[in-house]
């Protein structure tokens, strides 16, 4: 059978956060909807189900609804996210894994889910979108490809600066003559500011 597209989000979430092995969309009831990751089902399963559980849990507290959770337990962590309709995303990750380097990549992840839910954007101001990027020699873009899997020749008008240590930014201009900043982080994983699949 092939993957959905939410698994689809989810195996791409896991792959860009380093230490991820597992993430699920798990809806009130506590059933997975999709999963995907290195992990069995039963096992993403119960975790989207017990956090799904303590959010719930946080949510009829003196403390108010949680919008996310996360925790570093002895031999794992977790990290959960609430979504529109009473869903959540839970993710799964090794005991060393670092929780930094996941901004853009959950921010993606999250903008990807809410397209195909349908559930409305609100805000993107701040939001990142996975794209492809071909590099030349000197390892700067020449071609930037979006979900919508359109490629665009570009420009590179300057590198970025104030980025993470190993991160490594760039602002571009498109073909279409649309500016937008990509972003770089380690294992080759890149992100654009803005949507680069419409040209306005």
């Amino acid at each position: 059978m092939d993957a959905s597209s939410f698994a689809q989000i989810l195996a791409d979430l896991v792959v860009r956060i380093p230490g991820a092995y597992g993430a699920s969309l798990v809806d009130a009831q506590g059933e997975s909807v999709d999963y995907a990751g290195r992990v069995t089902p039963f096992d993403v399963k119960v975790a989207a189900a017990y956090w799904r559980i303590v959010l719930d849990d946080i949510s009829r507290s003196t403390l108010g609804v949680a919008r996310s959770l996360i925790v570093r337990a002895a031999s794992k962590s977790f990290m959960t996210y609430t979504l529109p309709d009473e869903y959540a995303l839970v993710i799964l990750l090794t005991r060393r894994a670092g929780f930094a380097p996941a901004t853009r990549a959950l921010g993606a992840c999250i903008r990807d889910l809410h397209v195909e839910a349908q559930w409305p954007l609100h805000d993107e101001r701040g939001a990142w979108f996975a794209v492809t990027v071909a590099c030349d020699a000197r390892l700067r873009p020449t071609h930037v490809t979006g979900r919508a899997g359109a490629c665009h020749e570009l420009e590179v008008m300057g590198a970025v600066q104030g980025l993470g240590e190993r991160d490594r930014g760039f602002r571009v201009r498109l073909d279409s003559g649309k500016e937008v900043t990509l972003v770089r982080e380690p294992g080759d994983f890149w992100y654009a500011d803005e949507a680069v699949d419409v040209s306005k």
